[in-house]
């Protein structure tokens, strides 16, 4: 239940992923890990799905009876805790994204934490050799945010699919004067030329902004999620529990109907995401993760039912209660 870029990292690296099942939680199942495991195994990945905090203490057990790294996926995680403390801060290393859909946004980049002082210097010299990417490649990121400002008001003003935004949005990325999320190269499993780099000063501005609002963004999306969770509690639709300390990037509601939700809202101009409607997305080419289809059952029936509900700083709680008034008519 994750992204291509965690398991093109790993067999980038000459390493072998092996799959967990995820729990009604969308992380990582203890009990599932510790089956998996074997004389082979050399470090577990614990991601803390949409900012919900995984079973950190168990899998902190069963690392250290097993003698494994944890390495923690915090990309959807920036701001959100586990017992009062940061997710990030409770492995030997931790990485977050600032992707353009995280909890805060450079576009592209991220950041590395390490409490081990000899990895922190291998990672410093890694890094001192990396060239930045080109100028043309910078201008595109920073044109992201000043051309999204322009396509989301619009999107919908138009005729049927024949809208502003739309047609803004299809021209930039035509000019490519927009880069996607995600190359098509990785959606096959290879590199891009152009990673890894430096993150350029530029769009490092955008995410150190950014940093001194993350307590608020983190209060917004909380008070955003118990919109959703206080107008959805009492419908047919499975709510994931609340967990204390999280911090949802999207707001998970689970459904058979999911897709049909996903498509009749899109009609509206609400446009969801589809984190993640497959156990590894987004793919080209499924033999490129080596996931064997049935290995976690759990996570492909859970994938078949994720309806991702927008929490970001643009979403007002009026937004949120007309998006959950939508949502609901499809409740049984």
């Amino acid at each position: 239940f994750t992204c291509i870029a965690v398991c093109n990292s790993i067999t980038w690296n000459k390493a072998k992923p092996i799959y967990v099942d995820i729990g009604d939680d969308l992380n990582i199942d203890p009990d599932d890990l510790e089956k998996k495991i074997t004389k082979n195994s050399k470090a577990i990945i614990m991601q803390h799905t949409f900012g919900i905090p995984a079973e950190v203490e168990k899998i902190k057990t069963i690392a250290k009876k097993k003698g494994l790294v944890i390495i923690e996926d915090c990309a959807h995680a920036l701001g959100a805790a586990y017992k009062n403390k940061p997710l990030g801060t409770f492995s030997k290393v931790s990485f977050f994204s600032f992707g353009r859909d995280k909890a805060l946004s450079s576009v592209f980049g991220g950041m590395i934490l390490t409490r081990d002082k000899l990895l922190y210097e291998k990672l410093k010299k890694l890094r001192d050799k990396l060239d930045h990417p080109s100028n043309f490649w910078i201008f595109q990121q920073l044109m992201h945010p000043l051309l999204m400002s322009f396509v989301k008001p619009t999107y919908n003003l138009g005729f049927g699919k024949i809208t502003l935004g739309k047609m803004l949005l299809f021209i930039s990325q035509k000019m490519k004067l927009l880069s996607f999320p995600v190359y098509e190269d990785e959606k096959k499993g290879i590199r891009p030329g152009i990673f890894p780099a430096k993150i350029p000063g530029a769009l490092a501005i955008l995410a150190t902004n950014q940093l001194k609002k993350l307590e608020r963004f983190v209060g917004h999306r909380r008070e955003i999620a118990k919109v959703y969770r206080d107008k959805l509690k009492s419908t047919g639709f499975r709510i994931i529990k609340l967990k204390e300390g999280e911090s949802l990037l999207r707001f998970p509601v689970l459904t058979p109907d999911a897709q049909n939700i996903h498509e009749s809202m899109k009609s509206e101009g609400i446009l969801l995401g589809n984190w993640y409607n497959c156990p590894i997305v987004p793919c080209a080419d499924e033999s490129v993760t080596r996931y064997v289809n049935g290995s976690c059952k759990n996570t492909e029936d859970l994938s078949s039912q994720i309806l991702n509900l927008p929490t970001y700083i643009g979403i007002t709680k009026k937004d949120a209660e007309e998006i959950s008034e939508l949502v609901k008519k499809w409740a049984k």
